[in-house]
């Protein structure tokens, strides 16, 4: 029987704070709500215009709050970049149905990435970041570690259940999934501009992803060092 699982199941949850050492925010309460509402700013500035364009005074008009208030939290503009998609990913788990093989567990996962507003945001918006960080290795880094938890959590539960099930020989690492299909997406829908429809899901799952994965399976040693 198929099982569901979201990424705040215990096994795959999210870390308390972001990687500036700033808490999670509460569920609720005022100062949640005005953190929300301040990271929600900065994404939709995000998607308009570049990175280096937008400034703590859009995002306090945009937010309706006071710099005095993002400074409080935040002590620059990378800071709050990080943690307004650190927030998008924790509000919005992936949802990882257990469909009894690994073919099917990649191509729900896919179209789970390819479908959620995540993907509207790496496609509007990542562009315009990929071009920041190349001047700014701080900011990469904190980009890096902050988008690249949640993929390798979800990666790890789908080839765990594949080795649980027999279906590999040997557990595979999350890291070079997770790269190939990075780049995939990157290129299909940031430089190329098509759509991820079912077709191309399912070459990318059955031509590029198994092959890959199996290879590693198969390597002795391969997917050890997770």
């Amino acid at each position: 029987m198929s099982t569901v699982t979201a990424l705040s199941d215990p096994r795959t949850a999210a870390p308390s704070s972001t990687p500036t050492g700033h808490p999670a925010p509460a569920g609720g309460g005022r100062g949640a709500s005005r953190e929300r509402a301040i990271c929600a700013a900065m994404l939709d500035l995000l998607n308009e215009v570049s990175y280096e364009s937008v400034t703590m005074d859009a995002v306090a008009a945009r937010a309706k709050a006071s710099k005095a208030t993002i400074y409080r939290r935040w002590a620059n503009k990378a800071e709050l970049v990080v943690r307004a998609i650190q927030l998008e990913i924790d509000e919005n788990p992936w949802i990882l149905p257990d469909t009894g093989s690994l073919v099917g567990d990649i191509e729900s996962f896919l179209h789970t990435q390819s479908q959620d507003d995540r993907c509207a945001f790496n496609t509007a918006a990542m562009r315009g970041l990929t071009y920041a960080t190349s001047n700014d290795p701080d900011l990469a880094e904190l980009l890096r570690s902050v988008m690249e938890e949640a993929g390798l959590r979800a990666w790890a539960l789908v080839l765990d259940r594949a080795y649980a099930r027999g279906e590999l020989a040997h557990p595979v690492a999350a890291t070079l999934p997770m790269a190939v299909t990075k780049a995939m997406f990157f290129c299909r829908m940031g430089l190329e501009s098509d759509p991820m429809d079912d077709r191309y899901i399912s070459q990318l799952a059955n031509d590029v992803l198994l092959p890959v994965i199996r290879h590693q399976a198969e390597t002795a040693g391969g997917g050890l060092c997770r």
